[in-house]
């Protein structure tokens, strides 16, 4: 697995992975829930679910332990077992974003290989955000964003 900080507002994560890109590509998105780091959400409580819409326009989204919905993304690329883009609407502050919220880009390839799929991750863009974007480069750049992550989504294969 590698991980950088290229430039100063894009990150990049990648994991090569012993299987078929369709099915990397279905844990990634319908298994999210499966891998995505538990203490990593934008509302109180505990985090109980975590989702993508599979589909252009559809919501990265969490659920609560109360009940309640969170929408911090929205897909952009949906191209199977190619691609999957989305929004990551969640700014410096770490919190709920509001409804206006402007999205830095995640985009997500699944490259076939003669073991399996190469997995590449790219959040760019990151500076969208604002004042104080250098905290989300930070974060998600961190060993226990993007990184742990991808070795999360990897070990749930």
């Amino acid at each position: 697995m590698t991980s950088q900080v290229n430039e100063s507002t894009i990150v990049r994560a990648s994991v090569e992975v012993a299987a078929p890109p369709e099915h990397a590509l279905a844990v990634f998105t319908s298994g999210i829930d499966r891998w995505w780091t538990r203490a990593h959400h934008v509302q109180t409580g505990e985090l109980k679910e975590i989702g993508v819409d599979p589909h252009v326009g559809g919501r990265m989204w969490e659920e609560n332990d109360a009940g309640e919905v969170c929408t911090w993304g929205r897909v952009l690329a949906w191209d199977p077992p190619r691609e999957f883009a989305f929004s990551w609407l969640i700014g410096p502050d770490w919190g709920v974003p509001a409804p206006d919220a402007v999205g830095s880009r995640v985009t997500v390839t699944f490259t076939p290989t003669r073991s399996g799929t190469s997995v590449t991750l790219v959040h760019d863009k990151l500076d969208c955000h604002g004042p104080g974007w250098e905290a989300v480069r930070d974060g998600v750049g961190s060993e226990g964003g993007w990184p742990a992550g991808m070795r999360q989504f990897a070990a749930a294969l």
